[in-house]
């Protein structure tokens, strides 16, 4: 195993394999670590890496001699077959690529060692981009289902004592019904965001490899980050660590080393061999030196060269139009991850403690009927948009967070 992918497996050799996951809470950087060790397509990629360095083996490996026997089938004179005593020619030969083509061949498969290598890591890059947007998304869905949880034990308490108000004649049939309303609608909502939460589950679970029934609960928890981020700073590290970069760099390597090979290509092999000939015409026991070397008069790889040239210039393209993408995808997460920072600022823990306090004493002056029923209502809706602008703000700031680090290329905020 190369160092590169011992190194990368060596980090998840202390994790257990979690063929159920209990109730705990599971984090994100345990996720990480189990999805590194675990996904199938990341196994496949490895395995990418496994074919370029078996072609490394054969690039290096000369051709085989080739030995050539003949001899009599029938003599016509003496009436007999397959006589050796009078006569059969032995040949043995051996083709020697020239030009540096052998050289080139091996310097190719290198390049593309390392090319399959970037590949890799550009997979496990997406792969963990991917959990971690799931993971936030299931994180904020289990958020809001507490919520809405919390939000209908309230009404259920508070439909069981109208009800029994409304037996008495203490409060009205339309009131009755709005708050109802009000629970079946919230009911809905709860049902929606149920659904959205089964599915991302069902990712998670694909991506980390854990049976269809495990229970997997994870956590909405912002990453503390003190040190000031730069952007041209960390323009500088994307440009210097993204794995996609290094992919088209190296395939402008690897473009620059195909035209040799293919220059080297049109200079053609040439054959040394030994040629011994019991009965030869002239003389018994013949040995002879063979020598054989094709005549590069219509085929001299023109073809393959232009094409190699062809592809310097596409992959010189490719590279400048990805540096000047990646600047551009960089400027933008950092900015979204700005203004969803700023905005976060905003629900600092004072506010949320007065929002919580509030909406308990709109429940307990409701009961007491001191605010009207649609104060109550517009209390409850206000509390619960609130809170939902909070969890879904979170959300919003940590997908930033993963983009950003995703669009670096390295990790610059820890989870």
């Amino acid at each position: 195993m190369n160092k590169f992918l011992f190194i990368l497996f060596a980090l998840t050799a202390n994790i257990h394999c979690m063929a159920q996951i209990s109730d705990s809470v599971l984090t994100l950087r345990a996720a990480k670590e189990r999805l590194l060790k675990k996904n199938f397509f990341l196994m496949a990629a490895y395995y990418e890496v496994n074919q370029a360095e078996a072609k490394l083996v054969q690039a290096k490996f000369w051709q085989n001699p080739s030995v050539n026997f003949f001899q009599e089938a029938y003599n016509k004179q003496e009436k007999s077959y397959f006589q050796t005593a009078n006569q059969f020619e032995v040949q043995v030969s051996q083709a020697f690529s020239i030009a540096g083509k052998h050289t080139n061949t091996v310097k190719l498969a290198k390049v593309n060692i390392e090319l399959n290598k970037y590949q890799f890591h550009d997979v496990v890059r997406s792969l963990l981009y991917d959990l971690q947007l799931t993971y936030n998304e299931l994180a904020a869905r289990e958020e809001k289902e507490k919520l809405y949880s919390q939000v209908l034990e309230s009404f259920n308490k508070l439909l069981n004592s109208t009800e029994k108000e409304l037996e008495v004649g203490a409060i009205s049939v339309t009131e009755n019904m709005r708050i109802k309303s009000e629970y079946i609608a919230l009911k809905a909502q709860e049902l929606e965001n149920a659904n959205q939460l089964s599915s991302s589950l069902a990712h998670l679970r694909t991506l980390l490899q854990v049976p269809a029934d495990s229970v997997i609960n994870v956590e909405q928890k912002i990453p503390l980050f003190k040190v000031e981020i730069k952007l041209d700073t960390i323009t500088t590290k994307a440009l210097a660590s993204r794995p996609d970069l290094k992919v088209f760099q190296l395939s402008q390597q690897y473009q620059f080393q195909n035209l040799k090979l293919q220059r080297s290509l049109s200079i053609p092999d040439i054959t040394i061999g030994y040629d011994y000939d019991k009965g030869a015409n002239y003389t018994p026991n013949y040995s002879g030196l063979t020598l054989a070397l094709p005549l590069p008069i219509f085929d001299r790889n023109q073809g393959r060269i232009k094409e190699a040239k062809y592809g310097i210039k596409q992959a010189e393209l490719q590279v400048e139009y990805l540096k000047i993408t990646i600047a551009n995808q960089v400027n933008q997460a950092y900015n979204r991850y700005v203004k969803n920072n700023e905005g976060l600022a905003n629900y600092n823990p004072e506010f949320l403690r007065k929002l919580e306090e509030l909406n308990k004493s709109v429940n307990v002056n409701f009961k007491k009927r001191n605010i009207s029923l649609l104060e109550f209502i517009d209390q409850q809706r206000s509390f619960i948009s609130t809170k939902l602008q909070e969890i879904e703000l979170k959300q919003n700031y940590l997908d930033s967070v993963n983009e950003l680090n995703f669009l670096v290329g390295e990790t610059i905020i820890e989870d």
